[in-house]
Protein backbone atom coordinates (compact mmCIF):
# COMPACT_ATOMS: atom_id res chain seq x y z
CA UNK A 1 0.00 0.00 0.00
CA UNK A 2 1.37 3.41 -0.96
CA UNK A 3 1.45 6.34 1.47
CA UNK A 4 -1.31 8.06 -0.51
CA UNK A 5 -3.53 4.96 -0.31
CA UNK A 6 -2.88 4.66 3.43
CA UNK A 7 -4.18 8.19 4.04
CA UNK A 8 -7.07 7.80 1.59
CA UNK A 9 -8.32 4.86 3.67
CA UNK A 10 -8.18 6.75 6.98
CA UNK A 11 -11.29 8.08 8.67
CA UNK A 12 -11.95 11.81 8.56
CA UNK A 13 -11.28 12.03 12.31
CA UNK A 14 -7.86 10.35 11.99
CA UNK A 15 -6.84 12.52 9.03
CA UNK A 16 -7.85 15.65 10.96
CA UNK A 17 -5.98 14.49 14.09
CA UNK A 18 -2.76 13.96 12.14
CA UNK A 19 -3.21 17.16 10.15
CA UNK A 20 -3.49 19.15 13.40
CA UNK A 21 -0.13 17.65 14.39
CA UNK A 22 1.42 18.98 11.16
CA UNK A 23 1.66 15.64 9.34
CA UNK A 24 2.40 16.65 5.73
CA UNK A 25 0.60 13.66 4.21
CA UNK A 26 -2.52 14.29 6.31
CA UNK A 27 -2.48 17.97 5.35
CA UNK A 28 -2.29 16.91 1.70
CA UNK A 29 -5.14 14.43 2.18
CA UNK A 30 -7.29 17.30 3.52
CA UNK A 31 -7.23 18.80 0.01
CA UNK A 32 -9.46 15.97 -1.16
CA UNK A 33 -11.74 15.76 1.91
CA UNK A 34 -14.29 18.14 0.45
CA UNK A 35 -17.02 16.58 2.59
CA UNK A 36 -15.67 18.82 5.36
CA UNK A 37 -16.39 21.98 3.39
CA UNK A 38 -19.24 24.27 4.31
CA UNK A 39 -21.46 25.60 1.56
CA UNK A 40 -21.68 24.50 -2.07
CA UNK A 41 -19.00 21.91 -2.88
CA UNK A 42 -19.81 22.19 -6.58
CA UNK A 43 -18.97 25.91 -6.57
CA UNK A 44 -15.57 26.19 -8.34
CA UNK A 45 -14.57 29.28 -6.35
CA UNK A 46 -15.28 27.61 -2.99
CA UNK A 47 -13.56 24.43 -4.17
CA UNK A 48 -10.55 26.42 -5.28
CA UNK A 49 -10.27 28.15 -1.89
CA UNK A 50 -10.45 24.80 -0.05
CA UNK A 51 -7.74 23.28 -2.22
CA UNK A 52 -5.51 26.34 -2.01
CA UNK A 53 -5.68 26.41 1.79
CA UNK A 54 -4.63 22.78 2.26
CA UNK A 55 -2.17 22.73 -0.66
CA UNK A 56 -0.35 25.63 0.98
CA UNK A 57 -0.36 23.95 4.40
CA UNK A 58 0.99 20.68 2.95
CA UNK A 59 3.53 22.46 0.71
CA UNK A 60 4.90 24.47 3.63
CA UNK A 61 5.16 21.22 5.62
CA UNK A 62 7.38 19.80 2.85
CA UNK A 63 4.99 17.72 0.74
CA UNK A 64 6.55 17.61 -2.75
CA UNK A 65 3.43 17.01 -4.84
CA UNK A 66 1.60 19.73 -2.92
CA UNK A 67 4.40 22.21 -3.71
CA UNK A 68 4.22 21.35 -7.39
CA UNK A 69 0.43 21.42 -7.68
CA UNK A 70 0.01 24.55 -5.59
CA UNK A 71 2.68 26.49 -7.48
CA UNK A 72 1.07 25.59 -10.80
CA UNK A 73 -2.31 26.59 -9.40
CA UNK A 74 -0.97 29.98 -8.32
CA UNK A 75 0.45 30.93 -11.71
CA UNK A 76 -2.47 29.63 -13.77
CA UNK A 77 -5.45 30.88 -11.78
CA UNK A 78 -4.32 33.72 -9.55
CA UNK A 79 -2.36 36.23 -11.57
CA UNK A 80 -1.36 38.79 -8.94
CA UNK A 81 2.12 39.72 -7.83
CA UNK A 82 2.16 37.98 -4.43
CA UNK A 83 0.90 34.70 -5.85
CA UNK A 84 3.35 34.63 -8.76
CA UNK A 85 6.28 35.37 -6.45
CA UNK A 86 5.10 32.63 -4.08
CA UNK A 87 4.89 30.21 -7.03
CA UNK A 88 8.42 31.10 -8.08
CA UNK A 89 9.62 30.32 -4.55
CA UNK A 90 8.09 26.83 -4.63
CA UNK A 91 9.47 26.14 -8.11
CA UNK A 92 12.93 27.27 -7.00
CA UNK A 93 12.74 25.00 -3.94
CA UNK A 94 11.74 21.97 -6.05
CA UNK A 95 14.44 22.70 -8.62
CA UNK A 96 17.06 22.98 -5.87
CA UNK A 97 15.85 19.72 -4.29
CA UNK A 98 16.19 17.99 -7.67
CA UNK A 99 19.75 19.27 -8.11
CA UNK A 100 20.66 18.21 -4.56
CA UNK A 101 19.35 14.66 -5.13
CA UNK A 102 16.68 15.06 -2.43
CA UNK A 103 13.77 13.86 -4.54
CA UNK A 104 12.69 10.24 -4.79
CA UNK A 105 12.28 8.57 -8.19
CA UNK A 106 8.53 9.24 -8.02
CA UNK A 107 9.17 12.91 -7.21
CA UNK A 108 11.77 13.68 -9.88
CA UNK A 109 9.16 14.61 -12.49
CA UNK A 110 7.96 17.35 -10.11
CA UNK A 111 11.52 18.68 -9.98
CA UNK A 112 11.85 18.71 -13.78
CA UNK A 113 8.46 20.39 -14.23
CA UNK A 114 9.48 22.96 -11.62
CA UNK A 115 12.63 23.73 -13.63
CA UNK A 116 10.53 24.31 -16.73
CA UNK A 117 8.06 26.62 -15.01
CA UNK A 118 10.85 28.48 -13.21
CA UNK A 119 12.49 28.97 -16.61
CA UNK A 120 9.21 30.18 -18.10
CA UNK A 121 8.72 32.68 -15.29
CA UNK A 122 12.27 33.99 -15.58
CA UNK A 123 11.80 34.45 -19.33
CA UNK A 124 8.48 36.24 -18.84
CA UNK A 125 9.47 38.36 -15.86
CA UNK A 126 5.82 39.06 -15.12
CA UNK A 127 5.50 40.27 -11.49
CA UNK A 128 8.77 38.45 -10.71
CA UNK A 129 12.47 38.93 -11.34
CA UNK A 130 13.50 38.47 -14.96
CA UNK A 131 16.61 36.63 -16.07
CA UNK A 132 15.91 35.42 -19.60
CA UNK A 133 19.30 33.80 -20.08
CA UNK A 134 18.98 31.75 -16.85
CA UNK A 135 15.39 30.95 -17.78
CA UNK A 136 16.48 29.64 -21.17
CA UNK A 137 19.16 27.48 -19.55
CA UNK A 138 16.60 25.92 -17.18
CA UNK A 139 14.15 25.14 -19.99
CA UNK A 140 16.86 23.65 -22.15
CA UNK A 141 18.18 21.59 -19.21
CA UNK A 142 14.68 20.24 -18.57
CA UNK A 143 14.27 19.58 -22.29
CA UNK A 144 17.40 17.39 -22.17
CA UNK A 145 16.27 15.63 -18.95
CA UNK A 146 12.92 14.69 -20.48
CA UNK A 147 14.45 14.00 -23.92
CA UNK A 148 12.01 16.54 -25.33
CA UNK A 149 8.63 17.65 -24.06
CA UNK A 150 6.53 15.50 -26.39
CA UNK A 151 5.08 13.46 -23.52
CA UNK A 152 3.45 16.50 -21.91
CA UNK A 153 -0.11 17.72 -22.47
CA UNK A 154 -1.65 20.39 -24.68
CA UNK A 155 -1.53 23.39 -22.35
CA UNK A 156 2.03 22.68 -21.22
CA UNK A 157 3.32 22.20 -24.76
CA UNK A 158 1.65 25.42 -25.90
CA UNK A 159 3.37 27.29 -23.07
CA UNK A 160 6.78 25.87 -24.02
CA UNK A 161 6.16 26.73 -27.66
CA UNK A 162 5.31 30.31 -26.75
CA UNK A 163 8.40 30.64 -24.59
CA UNK A 164 10.64 29.45 -27.40
CA UNK A 165 8.84 31.89 -29.68
CA UNK A 166 8.95 34.97 -27.43
CA UNK A 167 11.74 34.27 -24.96
CA UNK A 168 14.01 36.97 -26.31
CA UNK A 169 15.60 39.48 -24.00
CA UNK A 170 14.47 43.09 -23.77
CA UNK A 171 15.21 45.24 -26.83
CA UNK A 172 18.95 45.86 -26.97
CA UNK A 173 19.89 42.82 -24.85
CA UNK A 174 21.35 39.55 -26.05
CA UNK A 175 18.86 36.84 -27.11
CA UNK A 176 17.99 34.28 -24.44
CA UNK A 177 16.05 31.81 -26.56
CA UNK A 178 15.98 32.21 -30.31
CA UNK A 179 14.65 28.89 -31.51
CA UNK A 180 11.62 29.41 -33.70
CA UNK A 181 11.94 25.91 -35.16
CA UNK A 182 11.47 24.43 -31.67
CA UNK A 183 8.59 26.84 -31.05
CA UNK A 184 6.84 25.61 -34.20
CA UNK A 185 7.54 21.98 -33.26
CA UNK A 186 5.96 22.22 -29.81
CA UNK A 187 3.04 24.38 -30.92
CA UNK A 188 2.29 21.83 -33.61
CA UNK A 189 2.34 18.97 -31.08
CA UNK A 190 0.12 21.04 -28.77
CA UNK A 191 -2.40 21.64 -31.56
CA UNK A 192 -2.51 17.91 -32.30
CA UNK A 193 -3.03 17.11 -28.59
CA UNK A 194 -6.02 19.47 -28.38
CA UNK A 195 -9.15 17.86 -26.88
CA UNK A 196 -12.36 19.75 -27.78
CA UNK A 197 -14.25 18.34 -24.79
CA UNK A 198 -11.65 19.76 -22.38
CA UNK A 199 -9.68 22.60 -23.99
CA UNK A 200 -10.78 26.10 -24.97
CA UNK A 201 -11.33 26.25 -28.77
CA UNK A 202 -10.16 29.87 -28.80
CA UNK A 203 -6.76 28.73 -27.53
CA UNK A 204 -6.41 26.24 -30.38
CA UNK A 205 -7.21 28.97 -32.91
CA UNK A 206 -4.68 31.28 -31.28
CA UNK A 207 -1.99 28.57 -31.36
CA UNK A 208 -2.63 27.83 -35.04
CA UNK A 209 -2.36 31.52 -35.87
CA UNK A 210 0.84 31.83 -33.80
CA UNK A 211 2.36 28.81 -35.53
CA UNK A 212 1.51 30.20 -38.97
CA UNK A 213 3.06 33.57 -38.06
CA UNK A 214 6.20 31.86 -36.80
CA UNK A 215 6.47 29.80 -39.97
CA UNK A 216 6.23 33.03 -41.98
CA UNK A 217 8.92 34.62 -39.76
CA UNK A 218 11.22 31.61 -40.21
CA UNK A 219 10.75 31.77 -43.97
CA UNK A 220 11.52 35.50 -43.93
CA UNK A 221 14.63 34.99 -41.76
CA UNK A 222 15.88 32.19 -44.01
CA UNK A 223 15.39 34.39 -47.06
CA UNK A 224 17.31 37.24 -45.40
CA UNK A 225 20.07 34.90 -44.31
CA UNK A 226 20.48 33.46 -47.79
CA UNK A 227 20.62 36.95 -49.31
CA UNK A 228 22.97 38.73 -46.86
CA UNK A 229 24.38 35.99 -44.59
CA UNK A 230 22.84 37.52 -41.44
CA UNK A 231 20.38 35.95 -38.99
CA UNK A 232 18.65 38.98 -37.47
CA UNK A 233 16.28 38.58 -34.50
CA UNK A 234 13.36 40.97 -34.32
CA UNK A 235 13.61 42.13 -30.70
CA UNK A 236 10.70 44.58 -30.68
CA UNK A 237 8.28 42.08 -32.23
CA UNK A 238 9.11 39.38 -29.67
CA UNK A 239 8.96 41.85 -26.78
CA UNK A 240 5.54 43.15 -27.85
CA UNK A 241 4.19 39.63 -28.27
CA UNK A 242 5.40 38.67 -24.81
CA UNK A 243 3.71 41.74 -23.35
CA UNK A 244 0.41 40.78 -25.03
CA UNK A 245 0.70 37.27 -23.56
CA UNK A 246 0.89 38.78 -20.09
CA UNK A 247 -2.30 40.81 -20.38
CA UNK A 248 -5.11 39.69 -18.08
CA UNK A 249 -8.75 39.74 -19.18
CA UNK A 250 -11.43 41.36 -17.04
CA UNK A 251 -12.98 37.92 -16.50
CA UNK A 252 -9.67 36.51 -15.22
CA UNK A 253 -9.21 39.52 -12.96
CA UNK A 254 -12.72 39.09 -11.51
CA UNK A 255 -12.12 35.37 -10.94
CA UNK A 256 -8.85 36.19 -9.18
CA UNK A 257 -10.61 38.59 -6.82
CA UNK A 258 -13.37 36.04 -6.16
CA UNK A 259 -10.76 33.34 -5.41
CA UNK A 260 -8.91 35.60 -2.97
CA UNK A 261 -12.11 36.66 -1.18
CA UNK A 262 -13.24 33.03 -0.80
CA UNK A 263 -9.83 32.03 0.54
CA UNK A 264 -9.91 34.87 3.08
CA UNK A 265 -13.34 33.71 4.30
CA UNK A 266 -12.10 30.13 4.59
CA UNK A 267 -8.97 31.16 6.51
CA UNK A 268 -11.14 33.07 8.99
CA UNK A 269 -13.49 30.12 9.46
CA UNK A 270 -10.66 27.60 9.97
CA UNK A 271 -8.89 29.97 12.33
CA UNK A 272 -12.02 30.01 14.51
CA UNK A 273 -11.92 26.20 14.45
CA UNK A 274 -8.35 26.19 15.74
CA UNK A 275 -6.37 25.50 12.59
Amino acid sequence: MTIAEKYENMSVAEVQRLARQGDKNALYEMVWRTELMLGDRSNPVENCAWQDYWFEKAADAGHIDAKSRYARSLIQRVMDKDCRQKAMGYFQSLSDDYDAGKLSEDEKDDGIIAKIWLGVMLCEGYHTRRDAIKGAELIQTADALTKGFEAFGYSFLSKIGNVYATGLAQPGEAPSIDDLDKAIKYLNIAINRFKPERDDPNNRGYLKLTKEQLEATVAKKNKLKSSNGRDDANFSEAFEQRQRMMEISDAARQRTEADKAALARLRERLKREGW
